[in-house]
């Protein structure tokens, strides 16, 4: 297995500062987000997929996409969860 490179971190925080401001700028689009958060793996990514795949039929912008995109995984899915536990979102 492969070390992450600094493109791959900083391309991973990227999406994560995306997602954030996303949900900061959309009390709708976070509620839906935490909901989401709060399901197991399996159930999220499945539920992630349908989300995108109705926000791409409204032509969301890719920004959005790109965004919600790094939930798929966990990690950061984790980390989100935790922030928005600690009330920092």
């Amino acid at each position: 297995m492969r070390s992450p490179n600094k493109e791959d971190i900083d391309s991973e925080f990227a999406s994560f500062e995306k997602l954030i401001q996303v949900m900061r700028d959309d009390p709708l689009l976070n509620e839906k987000v935490i909901q989401v958060l709060r399901l197991n793996s399996f159930q999220r990514r499945s539920v992630l997929n349908s989300l995108l795949e109705q926000l791409r039929i409204h032509h969301a912008s890719e920004n959005l996409l790109g965004a919600l995109s790094c939930l798929f995984d966990d990690k950061i899915a984790e980390e989100v969860l935790t922030l928005i536990n600690d009330r920092k979102i």
